[in-house]
């Protein structure tokens, strides 16, 4: 490959890992039902070993990197059993690589990749999903690495070389919208839990109170039984007269018994009234 070409291939080669390792990173934090942080030992580990391998492939491509001679023209098709024979009439737009560009990009490749399996086992969050919905995932993973890894292995740019590229690009937007549906849903359903479990509480705490003053309105004040309820009445005694003394100086004066007024009241609801006026309580509506 020419210069440009060469460079023009490294860059692909980062946008398509910087997206890899984005798209590994949702994928294993999506539908969580880890209610606090866990510590996935042997995920750690395994994590920890990716980027020892990432290190030593960073340094293995930059070896390369400084070893590479570029050609002065195009290399042209080369038959190997990997690859497509076209027709005469197709030509070379990218060149095919050397020896040392072709070991320095998949020195590259493969930081990118084991990052982006140490960044699935760094975020991973335990899920609910079956056996075998993890089972058909690890394959998911597996082919993304597979399209990852010959994505940027353009030189016709014809509809062939377009597959691998389209199905990453396929495979990983297809994640990312999908875990980010699900821990929408997630969210949504653990807000609904906390408001359920508000309401839940606030419905107690407004339960007990209503009980309790259910209870103190039924309960003796000073030790006397509020008897005035609307529901009960309490009759009075209907033979009560009240005198009106008459103060003089030193004596009092004996009055008849027309200036004595009665004060008379209704045996049902207790209230004052006139006997000589009424012949039913003007308050209750009963006969006196």
């Amino acid at each position: 490959m020419l210069q440009d070409q060469f460079i023009s291939r490294l860059l692909l080669i980062v946008v398509f890992g910087i997206a890899y390792i984005y798209t590994m990173m949702k994928m294993a934090s999506c539908n969580s039902v880890e209610t606090s942080p866990q510590k996935h030992i042997i995920f750690k580990i395994i994590g920890g070993i990716n980027i020892l391998l990432a290190i030593s492939c960073l340094a293995t491509g930059i070896y390369w990197l400084t070893q590479v001679q570029y050609p002065e023209q195009t290399i042209d098709f080369s038959y190997s059993a990997n690859q497509i024979v076209r027709t005469s009439d197709k030509y070379v737009v990218w060149g095919y690589t050397t020896s040392e560009q072709s070991r320095a990009i998949m020195g590259i490749t493969n930081v990118f990749s084991s990052l982006a399996l140490a960044a699935y086992c760094f975020f991973y969050k335990k899920s609910d999903r079956k056996w075998w919905k993890k089972i058909l995932r690890f394959f998911y993973g597996l082919l993304m690495y597979a399209f990852y890894c010959s994505a940027t292995n353009f030189h016709y740019f014809d509809a062939p070389e377009l597959v691998a590229p389209g199905l990453f690009c396929l495979m990983s937007g297809y994640a990312l919208i999908k875990a980010k549906r699900l821990n929408k849903q997630r969210t949504q359903l653990a807000e609904q839990q906390r408001i359920d479990a508000i309401h839940k509480m606030m419905d107690e705490k407004l339960g007990g109170e209503s009980q309790t003053e259910d209870n103190t309105r039924f309960m003796p004040q000073n030790g006397v039984l509020n008897i005035n309820t609307p529901n009960e009445v309490q009759p009075m005694d209907l033979s009560v007269h009240v005198s009106i003394p008459q103060i003089g100086q030193g004596k009092e004066e004996e009055t008849s018994n027309d200036n004595i007024k009665a004060i008379k009241y209704c045996r049902h609801c207790g209230r004052k009234v006139d006997y000589d006026s009424f012949l039913y309580c003007k308050y209750c509506g009963k006969e006196l």
